[in-house]
């Protein structure tokens, strides 16, 4: 029995870094706020787990073009989608995982030299400010990613002519599954944009507890709350 309490502390731990892995931030972030940014990675990675079995699978199949030449169908898809959304789509989930591991990394670092030491105390008084700079980077990459899907895909038409010179002088093509696609990949985005108001309105919080904090320095107690 006397081993029970420490498996107990071991499986919360583990469960601690589970849901940093999947929400992408720390415990100092609200309840609320981490449950939705978890929900909203399960969205993302069910978007794109469909989306590859379907519409992103073999992508210039279902892209026809009206000509006779050989090469193309393949520059004009290549003109049409510079970018697959899938890939897109799926770099920016590794970087947020990336981002988030790096997290767990610190946690991890940070429990290992936790009793008395030099590096334990600076940790532990800069955990807000880790936060902070976490919830930036956040709101950077899901700013970065939007924006980037947006300007590649501005523009792009179903049914479009092609410029490339493989081709006759007038050749139309049809992406069949476009509208199926920019619906999916809207979808993604979205979640992407909730993902970043959650992480500004989690970052002004944090900004308040900090200017909270310095008002009354003179009676300010440790900030106990540990990250993930």
């Amino acid at each position: 029995m006397a081993d029970h309490p420490f498996a107990t502390l071991i499986f919360l731990v583990e469960m601690e870094t589970v849901v940093c892995l999947l929400s992408g931030a720390s415990h100092l972030i609200s309840e609320l706020g981490q449950a939705t940014l978890t929900i909203l990675c399960f969205i993302r990675f069910g978007i794109l787990a469909v989306g590859s079995q379907t519409l992103w699978k073999d992508e210039e199949k279902h892209y026809t073009c009206n000509s006779t030449q050989l090469l193309c169908q393949p520059t004009c898809f290549d003109e049409y989608s510079p970018i697959s959304s899938f890939n897109l789509f799926s770099l920016q989930l590794v970087v947020l995982f990336t981002l988030s591991l790096s997290l767990v990394c610190y946690n991890q670092s940070r429990h290992k030299n936790r009793e008395g030491s030099l590096l334990s105390h600076f940790q532990g008084r800069n955990q807000l400010k880790l936060h902070i700079l976490h919830l930036l980077s956040r709101m950077l990459i899901e700013s970065i990613f939007i924006f980037t899907f947006f300007n590649v895909s501005t523009g792009q038409s179903g049914a479009a002519q092609c410029h490339s010179a493989h081709c006759e002088a007038f050749v139309s093509c049809l992406d069949l599954r476009e509208g199926a696609k920019k619906m999916v990949s809207l979808g993604f985005c979205t979640a992407s944009a909730v993902s970043g108001m959650i992480c500004l309105g989690e970052l002004l919080s944090s900004l308040q507890t900090i200017f909270k904090a310095k008002r009354t320095s003179h009676t300010k107690q440790p900030y106990n709350k540990q990250l993930c």
